[in-house]
């Protein structure tokens, strides 16, 4: 009996069917179905409830805003970096502004607030400038 494919015939179709095979393991692969693009931040205005003072952007739960609150009674100086999305090293693409000023902040800068204990409820948290424009306020002509 006679072979049925010749050799050329039969490594086409091994070539072909391999092709086949990985083309298939990359499309349902699940490497191939994480998203490629980055992220889409839902952002609001500073000062909105959950909101980073800094960028504005919606934090997720769990995220929680760098802050540094220093020692005293009811009435303390805290200083405020940002979120996840706007620290200086996270690479968020994020604008940083002050909600007071306007201006951008650089790196290194950071909002100035007073942070006010009211007893039985939450904290409340006022904030008074960035380093640059509360340094201002205070410069002497």
């Amino acid at each position: 009996m006679a072979a049925m494919f010749s050799p050329v015939f039969t490594a086409v179709l091994v070539v072909i069917a391999l092709a086949l095979f990985a083309f298939g393991f990359r499309l349902f692969s699940s490497a191939a179905r994480q998203p490629t693009g980055k992220k889409i931040l839902k952002t609001g205005k500073p000062g909105d409830p959950g909101a980073c003072p800094v960028c504005g952007v919606i934090l997720e739960p769990g995220q929680q805003i760098r802050s540094a609150v220093f020692p005293g009674k009811d009435n303390r100086i805290c200083h405020i970096f940002g979120c996840p999305a706007c620290l200086p090293f996270a690479g968020g693409g994020v604008q940083r502004r002050c909600p007071v000023c306007g201006k951008s902040l650089g790196a290194d800068e950071y909002l100035i607030a007073r942070v006010f204990d009211r007893p039985g409820k939450k904290s409340h948290v006022h904030i008074l400038g960035c380093v640059n424009c509360r340094n201002g306020a205070h410069a002497s002509p």
